[in-house]
């Protein structure tokens, strides 16, 4: 008897564009978009961090809050929280400064991107 080939589906997330098991993804408003739980999570706990809470670290590169810590001088821990994908992330200082020229749409007409001179 031959065996079946085992076949795999997967539904890509609209944020990370990663295929994910259809059982991990959450609809998003009535237009259809999926995001995967990994992607919700830090949404979310980039919203927590408005009130307070410690960040986890960049999503962008993964590096924690804690190795930032341990490389910053004194308590001056810099992680900037960004629009991309249409959810909050939380980027490390460097990712970030890699990220937000590429957004002049977003930041270029803002008080931020006039002072960071972003002005299209």
């Amino acid at each position: 008897m031959k065996a079946s080939p085992n076949i795999v589906v997967g539904v890509r997330c609209h944020y990370c564009s990663k295929f994910r098991n259809p059982k991990e993804m959450a609809k998003i408003g009535t237009g259809g978009a999926l995001i995967c739980w990994h992607c919700q999570e830090w949404h979310v706990h980039a919203l927590n961090t408005l009130t307070g809470t410690q960040p986890r670290g960049c999503q962008k590169c993964g590096v924690t809050f804690k190795d930032l810590a341990a490389q910053a001088r004194g308590d001056d821990v810099r992680m900037v929280l960004v629009i991309k994908d249409g959810i909050y992330q939380i980027h490390c200082k460097s990712c970030a400064e890699q990220y937000i020229p590429k957004r002049r749409d977003l930041y270029g007409p803002t008080r931020f991107g006039k002072r960071i001179n972003l002005t299209a």
